[in-house]
């Protein structure tokens, strides 16, 4: 702390704010406040990091290519020891500190760079270290200056040198800025105001000269777009939702997953939410509330415009009775002189799980082309897009195409390719289309082997958490048509009731609503009649009901430019569905799907796996790079060995593939921790329990362990996942 370095001139121009000698001599610790977006504020905010800069320049070699480097662990231990040798700083800001001196010293390195070697990089010279380097920088050494010049001759840094400067070309809405100039400008605005303006009001203020116009005319624009969202937002027809703000719009591109624009470099997007209060409602819920709003203004000038009384006129055309059941079929009711005439085309009820194959002339035998379902009663004369259907062909709906451009055996005029037919109807040779039961229980959630012993009964004793056993074909021999149970709408919360209605409506003949998936390249989540009846009664739910909450929650994750941090493994890749298959065979195959995932995730990411073993749900939180899994079972039990086997397995295997290596022998077990988690009470939660789980994990900060210092759900818990179900299938109904 007794050095004093004399530093004539900083980066850009700029004249250091402190010295080693000026903190040596204090005799006591500064005290530096932080604001509510975590960034150091006044006078000690800046001396704090004109002193980051300081220290890095002294103690983190101008050679290191990444700070991230484990050799520069006791370098950044120093680092911190002397900030808080000099300053009063909370630990829980240590991140933040070295991510600033990191920040410090690679802008360092840029400026020796520009300085001193750029222009002399194949000059023999360039090897001694310059008389300013020696004079100025008496922390460097010949031996430093000579790796520093290594590795700018590298071919990796000329790379990144390039890229670097294609990047800075496309920039076009440069700040006027200094240094800090976020930070500081947002202090200003407090200072005066006592409150934090909005990003987009500092992404403005910092890109406008001392004259009062804008840096340049692309700025302009953007700056115009602002001021009219901003008017917008005042009149009530926009509205910001999470990341999905004024900036966002204006700039016309997502916001990354790191730092925001329009903020300082200390301020992450979960500080930015609870200091702005920013509402974090439901995406699709915020949009249909905007789109009611515009509508309801329409009205209200059509009324006004042709002088309408919308009072008089509702009274006038309500009916004397409205039957609230039928409510959502209004707008398919037949007329009064056809409501008895018979429907022409009766679609079958009854539809089952199937693999649909065609014929391989070249090889010889079948080939498995996509999964779907498949209406086996139908007869000859029934249609497909106004078509007969023929003798020895079916009715199918393709869900899961296995080969997209492989041809449809019977084309129709709207589709000549597998992936032009999925979600419609196409005729299919009866030949070729296999009804396998266990296809039909992974619709539902994994399963046991039916008992078959139960047969004739219409309900089995269930263990906690169990769904329903599903029969094989040739058990579930009925002389009666099944018909699907009905909604008792007293009984359920005002809130899932339109869901309910739509269902018992319009679902009940065998149609689906399709769902978008979790990843845009993966097919549409299928969601039917019993789907919506199990989860809206609170019975046991399928894991097509499973995907359907982690493509909502994947939804929020990015719109709040979370998505970087989580990835999702369906319970179909994992869970033991299939039943008297080769035990080892099928766990590799499990296991290959979970590497196939995790191959490419970068560092920091957790993987969140439902998975479904004897019809029981529970969560599985993977961290790769760490070696670590948490698992959550809302029984508590530990896990069983199948599970065990499929996760060491698969972790095992990946470290070889990525090179990690292991210490440990192959078929050794992957220590698995059982985590504290809420515990149900009830025979049929552990489905809503894991939900919950992974809402808690993704859409909260610390989201691990605030659910592990949890003990139990409560009913207002279980229904607010409940009702986020709903409302996002909601959302994808087309009346």
């Amino acid at each position: 702390m007794g050095v004093e370095l004399d530093y004539t001139q900083g980066r850009n121009g700029q004249k250091p704010e402190i010295t080693f000698s000026v903190l040596g001599t204090r005799g006591e610790r500064i005290q530096v406040s932080f604001d509510a977006k975590g960034q150091p504020i006044g006078k000690e905010g800046d001396e704090l990091q004109s002193w980051i800069g300081v220290l890095a320049r002294e103690h983190i070699p101008i050679w290191i290519a990444d700070f991230r480097s484990a050799d520069l662990e006791p370098r950044k231990e120093r680092v911190w020891l002397e900030v808080v040798t000099s300053f009063t700083v909370d630990e829980s800001h240590k991140k933040q500190v070295l991510k600033s001196c990191g920040e410090s010293a690679k802008c360092f390195q840029y400026d020796l760079y520009q300085a001193f070697v750029r222009d002399h990089i194949d000059d023999e010279s360039v090897w001694q270290r310059p008389a300013k380097v020696v004079n100025n920088y008496p922390t460097i050494s010949q031996d430093d200056w000579e790796r520093f010049i290594t590795y700018r001759r590298t071919g990796d840094f000329k790379r990144l040198s390039d890229q670097g400067i294609e990047r800075r070309k496309k920039s076009k809405y440069g700040s006027t800025t200094g240094r800090d100039g976020y930070r500081k400008r947002d202090q200003e605005i407090f200072e005066k105001t006592g409150s934090y303006a909005d990003r987009h009001v500092i992404w403005r203020d910092t890109r406008i000269k001392p004259d009062g116009e804008y840096k340049n005319p692309s700025i302009k624009i953007i700056g115009d777009q602002i001021d009219e969202l901003t008017q917008q937002e005042t009149q009530g027809s926009f509205e910001s939702v999470g990341i999905e703000d004024i900036l966002t719009k204006s700039l016309g591109n997502p916001e990354h997953s790191g730092r925001l624009r329009g903020q300082s470099k200390f301020v992450k997007q979960a500080q930015y939410y609870n200091a702005m209060h920013v509402p974090r409602e439901n995406p699709e819920v915020s949009f249909m509330k905007r789109q009611l709003a515009a509508l309801e203004r329409t009205v209200q000038e059509l009324c006004a415009k042709h002088g309408i009384n919308r009072e008089t006129m509702a009274e006038e055309a309500a009916p004397e009775t409205v039957d609230q059941h039928n409510s959502f079929k209004a707008s398919c009711t037949l007329n009064e002189k056809d409501a008895d005439a018979p429907d022409p085309q009766p679609m079958p009820n009854e539809s089952k799980e199937c693999q649909l194959f065609l014929t391989d002339f070249i090889n010889g035998g079948e080939v498995l082309v996509a999964l779907g379902r498949a209406y086996m009663d139908c007869v000859p004369t029934d249609t497909v897009h106004g078509i007969p259907l023929g003798a020895g062909n079916v009715r199918v709906t393709i869900s899961v195409p296995k080969f997209k451009r492989a041809l449809l055996p019977i084309p129709t005029n709207e589709a000549t390719y597998i992936e032009e037919a999925v979600g419609g109807f196409v005729a299919w040779p009866k030949k070729l289309v296999v009804i396998q039961s266990s296809l039909s229980q992974a619709s539902r959630g994994p399963s046991q082997a039916p008992d078959p012993e139960a047969k004739g009964r219409k309900r089995i004793k269930k263990r906690a958490g169990r769904k329903k056993l599903q029969s094989q074909p040739e058990v579930q021999q009925q002389t009666e048509e099944e018909v699907p149970p009905t909604f008792d709408f007293d009984a359920i919360p005002i809130e899932l009731r339109p869901l309910a209605y739509y269902a018992q409506s319009s679902l009940s003949d065998g149609s689906q609503i399709s769902c978008p998936p979790q990843q845009s390249d993966e097919m549409p989540i299928y969601i039917g009649y019993e789907d919506v009846y199990d989860f809206i009664t609170f019975k046991e739910i399928s894991a097509s009901s499973i995907m359907v909450y982690i493509s909502y929650l994947s939804d929020c994750c990015a719109r709040a430019g979370l998505d970087q941090r989580f990835v999702f493994i369906s319970p179909f890749l994992v869970s033991p569905v299939q039943q008297n298959v080769d035990r080892v065979a099928y766990i590799r195959e499990r296991a290959d799907n979970i590497i196939r995932i995790i191959t490419n995730i970068p560092r920091g990411r957790l993987v969140l796996m439902p998975y479904n073993s004897d019809q029981h749900w529970i969560l599985a939180v993977i961290n790769p790079w760490d070696d670590s899994v948490l698992y959550f079972n809302p029984l508590g039990n530990d896990p069983g060995e199948d599970f065990q086997q499929l996760i060491t397995l698969a972790l095992n295997d990946w470290k070889l593939l990525v090179g990690r290596g292991i210490t440990k022998r192959r078929n050794c077990k992957t220590l698995i921790q059982t985590a504290r988690c809420p515990i149900q009470q009830g025979n049929v939660q552990c489905g809503y329990f894991v939900l919950g789980f992974m809402r808690e994990i993704t859409l909260n900060v610390d989201g691990l362990a605030l659910l592990q210092n949890k003990t139990s759900y409560n009913e207002a818990d279980l229904n607010l996942v409940r009702q986020e179900w709903t409302t996002y299938v909601m959302s994808f109904i087309q009346y």
